[in-house]
C-alpha cells in the first residue's frame, strides 16, 4: 500500500513539470537548473521506492544535500514567479509559498535520504 502513495506523490511532483517542459516554460537558467535538480531527487526517490540501486550511495548523498540546499536557495530567493492574491500583501504570498514548497518536499527528502543513508 505505500508503494502506490509513494508512486503517486512521485506522479503528483512529476506531472506539473512535465507539463512545464512540454510548454517552454523553463526559459531561465534558474529554471532549467531546477528542473535537472528535481529530476535528480525524482530518480532517487524512485530508487528508494522500487528498491532499485541507481549508482553509488555518494552520488545520492551528494544529490540529497545539493537538492536541499538548492529548493530553498530557489524557492526563498530566486523564484519570483509568486503571483498577487488579492488581500494579500506581497511578504505573506512569498511566506505560503515558501512553506507550502517545503511540506510538499519534506516527504521527497525523507525518501532520498532513506535511499542515501
Amino acid at each position: 500500500m505505500s508503494d502506490i502513495l509513494w508512486i503517486a506523490y512521485l506522479g503528483i511532483l512529476g506531472a506539473p513539470a512535465i507539463g512545464f517542459l512540454l510548454k517552454g516554460k523553463y526559459k531561465t537558467t534558474a529554471m532549467k537548473v531546477d528542473f535537472f535538480v528535481s529530476c535528480m531527487t525524482w530518480t532517487g526517490l524512485f530508487g528508494y521506492v522500487t528498491s532499485i540501486n541507481v549508482g553509488p550511495a555518494l552520488l545520492w548523498k551528494m544529490v540529497f544535500f545539493v537538492g536541499i540546499l538548492w529548493d530553498l536557495l530557489f524557492v526563498i530567493f530566486i523564484d519570483q514567479s509568486d503571483e498577487a492574491i488579492e488581500g494579500m500583501s506581497e511578504n505573506m504570498v512569498k511566506a505560503t509559498t515558501v512553506v507550502f514548497s517545503i511540506c510538499m518536499l519534506l516527504p521527497l527528502y525523507y525518501g532520498l535520504f532513506r535511499y542515501a543513508f
